[in-house]
């Protein structure tokens, strides 16, 4: 199976006025590499601040980086001049957080859903509205709905919308941004089976950010744990949940609630709070709320190393 999207060492960095003329950066991603295999799902978890989100924006040209390379289908998309990229926008679409806010109110759902075909062309005109029309029904929605604007429609509903828009320019890869954390749990299932659906009709790519590890586990293939912008933890899925390595990811996992009396997991508590992103530790960035550091951790910054076939840890204890 070949890699569709190769991302190399890459940073993404904002300035913070600290008074008196003075700039600090914050890298909210630091030197990240992943891939993600065509036809899988690759899912970013790590809590809030952790830079997931930011590495996908990143991945997508829709915030600015300091550094790396991110390989699309064999293109670099970094090195891409505006005209080239603005076409190059058609491999990649993103499925964003928040359905009430993601569409445009003075629009009817029709008119969203066209809309990624009008601005990068990849359709003739004429063809259009019968694609749009295919969307609808490929993600359930009904033909007479086309005509509703997005306050018409529920919040699983305008989610769908959102998912029909990320397909109508036919992308390669499609970004997840916590696509199904701000819907309740009965219809974040219905979204996720949509979601497997699709990916598994159409030959889809998937980027999916989360910090709910229950729908990681529902989607993934393989798993990038992420800690004040670093991967501290890279996996397939099955030996990251049942063997992980990294006291973080192990931390984050104990809190996952389970209805199996017969599963016992230790609680792992997480004590004090991250570091001061501006002025991060030397060493590992977790040593401050490790249970198992050493000094050695607070000297070094720990390389992600292969412990296992396709298990990459951040840690000399892995």
């Amino acid at each position: 199976m070949t890699a569709l999207l190769t991302v190399e060492n890459l940073s993404v960095r904002f300035p913070i006025k600290r008074g008196w003329g003075k700039t600090s950066w914050l890298y909210a991603v630091d030197d990240v590499s992943f891939e993600v295999q065509r036809g899988e799902t690759l899912a970013i978890v790590g809590e809030s601040g952790s830079g997931k989100t930011t590495a996908a924006l990143g991945v997508a040209r829709l915030v600015g980086n300091s550094g790396g390379k991110v390989d699309l289908a064999g293109e670099d998309f970094l090195a891409l001049e505006p005209e080239a990229l603005r076409r190059a926008r058609a491999k990649v679409q993103v499925i964003f957080q928040d359905p009430y806010s993601s569409l445009n109110p003075r629009l009817r759902a029709e008119a969203i859903v066209r809309e990624p075909m009008d601005s990068i062309g990849t359709l003739p005109v004429d063809q259009r509205a019968a694609r749009v029309a295919e969307l609808f029904e490929q993600v359930g929605l009904r033909p007479e709905q086309m005509k509703l604007f997005p306050h018409q429609f529920s919040g699983g509903q305008r989610q769908r919308i959102g998912i029909a828009r990320a397909l109508a320019t036919n992308p390669e890869l499609i970004i997840c941004d916590e696509a199904v954390s701000a819907l309740d749990v009965a219809v974040q299932a219905q979204i996720l089976n949509l979601l497997r659906r699709l990916q598994r009709d159409l030959g889809l790519t998937y980027l999916f950010i989360s910090h709910d590890l229950g729908v990681v586990q529902h989607m993934s293939d393989h798993i990038a744990v992420m800690y004040m912008g670093k991967i501290v933890e890279y996996a397939d899925r099955l030996s990251l949940f049942n063997s992980p390595r990294h006291p973080y990811t192990k931390a984050l996992l104990s809190a996952v609630p389970s209805v199996d009396q017969k599963r016992k997991v230790e609680r792992l508590l997480i004590p004090g709070d991250p570091p001061d992103p501006l002025n991060p530790p030397r060493g590992c960035r977790f040593a401050s709320r490790c249970h198992f550091v050493e000094d050695a951790c607070r000297s070094e910054q720990p390389p992600l190393t292969e412990v296992a076939a396709h298990h990459k840890v951040a840690c000399i204890k892995a």
